[in-house]
């Protein structure tokens, strides 16, 4: 959630700063630059799913005594908390788009990219719970 807020204000702040009351040629080019912006700050967001499932699945991984049972926990439950993560950011910076975002992406346009986010969550998770189970 945090990170969807965050991200919602950047969107917001890139929106303010290249499209409101601009003049100009940067009135005709601001749209553009708004959403390559609402892009990249989603594509971040987005990156950082993958990261908190190695995280988490060491840290679940590592209570487990069998590392199957800590690959199917890990690996399901980092694919639905990347798949929740993903729809919380996207969500949120859909939702703070104003009128100077009218070529950003939204949520169907998202949707791809979310999904691969926790397809890649789901491997990340299992690998490193099956590395914290064998570890400890």
């Amino acid at each position: 959630m945090g990170v969807g807020l965050v991200a919602a204000a950047a969107t917001g702040w890139a929106e303010t700063a290249l499209a409101t009351a601009a003049t100009g040629e940067t009135a005709r080019f601001g749209p553009v630059f708004v959403a390559q912006s609402y892009l990249a700050v989603t594509g971040v967001a987005l990156a950082f799913a993958p990261l908190l499932a190695g995280v988490f699945g060491v840290l679940v991984g590592s209570r487990a005594y069998d590392p199957g049972e800590a690959a199917i926990a890990c690996g399901l439950g980092a694919a639905f908390g990347g798949l929740v993560y993903g729809l919380v950011v996207v969500g949120l910076v859909v939702v703070s788009q104003g009128e100077a975002a009218t070529q950003a992406h939204g949520f169907a346009d998202a949707f791809g990219p979310v999904a691969a986010a926790a397809v890649a969550s789901a491997a990340v998770g299992a690998v490193t719970g099956v590395l914290g189970a064998v570890v400890e």
